[in-house]
């Protein structure tokens, strides 16, 4: 080969070369033109699934979503669209946010980006509703936007308003409870410093309601309370309050404008409404209430004051016979005082073993024989020193406390009484008085039953007795749980009978075995007037002996007033005639120191 067919061929070579390496680098950029081309559109696919996937998420969100651009709406949602209640003669895109009632609160919700803002909202329709929206700034189209996010909160906000009102007001009559009538009192307080007005406020309670309850049923009670509620409602002004304040206890804030002054008629008028019977199932249910009241600003400058001191004077009208009302003053907060330092001192009176029981004998009129002693309830109290029942007792009957206490009356007097019988009187019984709170008590059959049985006393022994009134005020009631106590074998008698006028035909319904005439008309039979009360008492003891009942005269005093009774054949006395009540140590040595035949000739003499 010549030397220049070599040179040649070397020159192809590296032509060839050349050319080979320039295609190797053209088709490497090609490839990476191609692979760049790739990725720009993987980037513009998802971008545009991204896209996709937004609006996609737009749509299907339950919040309303709007883009407010150069004034008006822009974009709108479907949710947006059913929210403004949009319809095909006026669409949301195009409207603007004052059409919408929103003017304003975007403003300010632009202010603080993503604050969260309650408001409320008008529909294209001009309904009005409850929303909670959110602003952002976005760019739409290019342009500086502002998206806004709304819900509806109406179900919500009208669920609150109703958790509120229920927290407010008593379930069954609809009117304030207990919290809200306090601070509605607050309220009123604070108006009439400031514009010199008076106020009262009225403490309400249902006598007797109880037994309404008990003997109709809780549905009959509600019923009761539910139609007294709304005749005070339609009885008080607009600018009156009225609250329940307890079960069967309410509270009314009677307002004075500047051109009126309260009066007292008020008070009979809402006795006289309380008092309506009310019909439920063939029945007429009625009640009476006893009222107490309070003056702003006479009778006190706070709320509790105002409140316990016409609940204290209540408690007065309720203690002088129900159906009244009291103006509070200055002797209720000592009486008041007294109560409360009563109340508190009976609860450590068991424990501390200061009650203790007297004994009045009771004699039989024809044999002068001492047959049975009736139980008188004692406290001597550390410093009032020895208190009578009728001081205390009536504050026990308006707490648990008599319950507590009546269950240890029956069982000291049963305790005492086997002492005594074992101690030779063997025939001797003794009488233990209820209150109607016991008569009604789950736990009195019990009581007496393990009494009984547990100091061996024989049921005869034991007499139970029980005001007429008390009988009398729920019969039914009171039949049904005499009736359990005659199971038990104890003889039932009836106190103060000749009080009333209605319980005659009712006695033979009765599982009674005593009567026990009122000392008010024994003390009447031997003065210059009381020969209606001896044809009075012979007629109740006829009739008593006519039902096959022993009589029973109590307060025997003086010996025209035993005359008289033994000539109307009554079989029982007690009284100071004998002896007054006395305690157990007493009463064991009258017992034995007593002999019928000379008591009954230094009588009669």
């Amino acid at each position: 080969m010549s030397n220049t067919d070599e040179l040649h061929q070397r020159r192809l070579a590296r032509e060839i070369s050349a050319r080979q390496q320039a295609e190797t680098l053209l088709e490497q950029k090609s490839l990476e033109l191609y692979i760049e081309a790739q990725e720009r559109q993987s980037v513009l696919q998802k971008l545009q699934e991204s896209e996709e996937r937004y609006r996609l998420i737009v749509e299907m969100s339950p919040d309303a979503i709007m883009v407010e651009l150069d004034g008006r709406l822009a974009f709108a949602n479907s949710a947006a669209r059913r929210m403004f209640a949009e319809h095909s003669q006026r669409t949301l895109v195009g409207l603007t946010m004052n059409d919408l009632g929103l003017e304003s609160d975007v403003a300010r919700a632009t202010e603080e980006p993503g604050e969260r803002i309650e408001t409320i909202a008008t529909r294209i329709d001009g309904s009005r509703f409850e929303i909670a929206l959110r602003c952002l700034p976005m760019t739409y189209d290019g342009k500086q936007a502002m998206q806004v996010v709304a819900r509806d909160i109406s179900d919500r906000k009208r669920l609150e308003k109703e958790l509120a009102h229920q927290a407010a007001h008593d379930s069954l009559t609809g009117v304030s409870n207990r919290r809200a009538l306090i601070a509605s009192l607050s309220e009123t307080l604070a108006f009439a410093r400031r514009h010199d007005l008076q106020f009262w406020v009225v403490f309400i309670d249902l006598d007797h309601f109880k037994q309404i309850n008990d003997r109709f049923g809780h549905r009959a009670g509600d019923r009761l309370l539910e139609t007294i509620t709304a005749r005070l409602r339609q009885l008080l002004r607009q600018d009156d309050i009225i609250g329940r304040y307890g079960g069967d206890e309410f509270v009314l804030l009677l307002r004075s404008g500047p051109e009126s002054r309260l009066s007292t008629p008020i008070l009979e008028r809402i006795m006289q409404v309380v008092c309506e019977p009310v019909d439920f199932d063939g029945h007429q249910l009625a009640v009476t209430c006893s009222l107490g009241v309070t003056a702003y600003p006479e009778d006190g400058d706070h709320e509790d004051v105002l409140i316990e001191r016409a609940d204290a004077a209540m408690y007065i009208a309720k203690s002088a016979g129900r159906n009244l009302y009291q103006l509070y003053n200055t002797d209720i907060q000592q009486q008041h005082t007294e109560r409360s330092q009563i109340q508190k001192a009976l609860t450590d009176a068991l424990q501390q073993h200061q009650l203790s029981l007297a004994y009045q004998a009771q004699i039989n009129f024809a044999t002068g024989e001492i047959i049975g002693i009736e139980t008188f309830l004692r406290w001597q109290h550390p410093t009032l020193g020895t208190l009578k029942p009728s001081r205390f007792l009536p504050i026990a009957e308006e707490s648990k406390l008599i319950n507590q206490i009546g269950d240890w009356v029956i069982h000291t007097a049963c305790k005492e009484c086997s002492a005594l019988r074992q101690q030779g009187f063997s025939g001797l019984t003794v009488s233990v008085n209820l209150s109607g709170k016991q008569l009604h008590a789950p736990q009195l059959l019990e009581t007496i039953d393990r009494a009984l049985t547990g100091f061996a006393l024989p049921a005869t022994a034991l007499v139970l007795e029980l005001n007429e009134k008390m009988i009398m005020a729920d019969i039914e009631s009171s039949i049904s749980a005499l009736s359990a106590l005659n199971t038990l074998g104890v003889k039932i008698a009836i106190d103060n009978f000749g009080t009333g006028f209605s319980s005659f035909t009712q006695l033979l319904r009765l599982p009674i075995s005593a009567l026990k005439i009122d000392r008010r008309l024994v003390a009447a039979i031997h003065t210059v007037e009381g020969r209606q009360s001896q044809v009075v008492a012979k007629a109740l003891i006829q009739l008593a002996h006519g039902l096959d009942m022993s009589v029973i005269a109590e307060g025997v005093e003086t010996v025209q007033q035993f005359s008289i009774l033994r000539e109307s054949n009554c079989d029982v006395l007690q009284g100071w005639i004998h002896s007054p009540a006395l305690p157990i140590e007493e009463t064991v040595a009258l017992l034995r120191d007593h002999d019928p035949k000379v008591w009954l000739r230094k009588v009669q003499s």
